[in-house]
């Protein structure tokens, strides 16, 4: 009776420790399920080659050479039990890994002789064993082996934005997104993500030619601030190109092709200014970065503004530049975040005052190397140019933030159809300010509250 009972006891103790396992490997299989639903088709295929890259790592390994043979035992510890050789132990250096839609990230930790070097002159082996297009080796950190591998290159093919589902309809609810949260512009040709915040950015430009993507770019960045709550979004646009989407819910708009009605609007953002100014003594502080529905990040966008900037009615173009200067050296603490966007960013475009308060630049093709050294004082020394004729359509040369140097960008792919599905999507939720105007209308100032057409 007490050995029955003492084998119960213990077969109930383990069932007990059987449980966190069990919790654990369902765990587990719950998260690689839903990681599974939630990936777009090109993620899936990463992710069945990230398992494969696991199955067949304790074979790939040594065949790179990047695996260590335990120092040379005694001979008695070469024997085994029975007096027959024992194999030499073979360490593999632990990994995991991360897929993503361009491919795998492996993850290893460095072994004794086998560090940076090492991996770099396996990734012929490792890119062939994984069946990459190219692997990219870094350090960073001691200790650590960074590989990258690429099914495809970010550079290549256009990527669907993220603010769209797999079948092109909106992916994101207004109001989901507010001013302190990342916008994603596009990768870089690491497959790094490259993104904005416009709570904590500054001002920004816009620059390339016709047909080189920049629209693309620039529509990233007005949907996301329409779909973001506490952003309120003003277009000045001769051209209605990139504000035609946005008419019937931006805070303001303009489509003048005199320099006058813009230089109104700027104006108006400029009261606006100056009625904060008493946040800085109430607040206690030299620079606004908590937004609200009360208090929101005013973005102003400008469309083409060379057409201002160049304009024949000298008086009425330097009213415009001097609100617009005052704007971009000054707006910045007062939650305004100027973007400009211009096919040709040269001196008679744009001022080196100007241009030096525009801390974000994106420069897709340009006409000539000067336009681009514009934006890119250092740029001679890159490989390629934004003036290169073979730079292709939706790929720029981009500084961003705290970027210690240039890089190739491809921008999210958000097309012209899909910012009008977001904006009906605005309209259905209440947020739409003023009616299209009438084909017989040829340029219009609106003002919030009021319809026009």
């Amino acid at each position: 009776m007490t050995t029955l009972h003492a084998f119960l006891s213990s077969a109930a103790v383990m069932w007990w420790l059987l449980i966190p396992l069990v919790a654990l490997i369902a765990g587990r299989m719950l998260f690689t399920g839903v990681r599974w639903l939630r990936a777009d088709t090109e993620t899936r295929v990463s992710l069945r080659q990230a398992r494969r890259i696991r199955r067949t790592w304790r074979r790939l390994a040594p065949m790179a050479e990047l695996a260590v043979k335990d120092p040379t035992p005694t001979q008695l510890q070469q024997l085994r039990s029975d007096g027959t050789p024992a194999p030499a132990k073979v360490r593999i250096p632990r990994i995991t890994t991360r897929a993503d839609t361009f491919g795998v990230t492996v993850t290893a930790t460095a072994l004794p002789r086998v560090g940076l070097e090492a991996w770099q002159d396996a990734a012929d082996d490792l890119r062939n064993g994984w069946g990459m297009q190219r692997v990219k080796v870094t350090q960073p950190r001691p200790g650590t082996i960074t590989a990258r591998g690429f099914r495809r290159e970010p550079l290549d093919a256009p990527i669907p934005s993220p603010l769209l589902h797999h079948d092109g309809t909106p992916a994101l609810t207004p109001g989901t997104l507010t001013s302190g949260d990342d916008v994603l512009l596009g990768w870089d040709e690491d497959g790094t993500p490259i993104r904005v915040n416009l709570a904590a950015g500054a001002h920004g430009l816009i620059a390339g030619v016709t047909r080189s993507g920049k629209s693309i770019t620039v529509n990233t960045l007005l949907a996301s601030a329409s779909l973001t709550r506490d952003v309120r979004l003003v277009v000045i646009d001769p051209n209605l190109a990139a504000a035609a989407p946005w008419w019937r819910t931006a805070h303001r708009v303009c489509s003048a092709t005199h320099p006058d009605e813009a230089t109104e609007v700027l104006a108006g953002v400029r009261a606006e200014m100056r009625r904060r100014e008493a946040l800085f003594w109430s607040a206690r502080t030299d620079r606004i970065t908590a937004f609200s529905n009360d208090l929101p990040l005013l973005l102003v966008v400008i469309d083409e503004v060379a057409n201002y900037t160049r304009h024949t009615d000298r008086k009425a173009r330097e009213r415009f530049e001097a609100e617009l200067l005052a704007i971009a050296s000054q707006g910045a603490k007062f939650g305004v975040r100027l973007w400009l966007i211009t096919q040709k960013p040269s001196a008679d475009v744009l001022s080196t005052a100007m241009r030096t308060n525009l801390s974000a630049r994106i420069c897709h093709r340009v006409d000539t190397v000067e336009d681009f050294l514009h934006l890119f004082p250092d740029g001679r020394d890159l490989e390629v140019t934004a003036a290169d004729r073979e730079l292709p359509a939706g790929v720029a040369i981009a500084a961003i933030g705290a970027m210690r140097t240039l890089v190739r960008m491809r921008s999210a792919h958000l097309p012209t159809e899909a910012c009008w599905q977001i904006s009906e999507t605005l309209c259905h939720a209440g947020r739409q300010i003023r009616n299209l105007p009438s084909s017989a209308i040829g340029t219009v100032s609106a003002v919030p509250g009021k319809a026009t057409g």
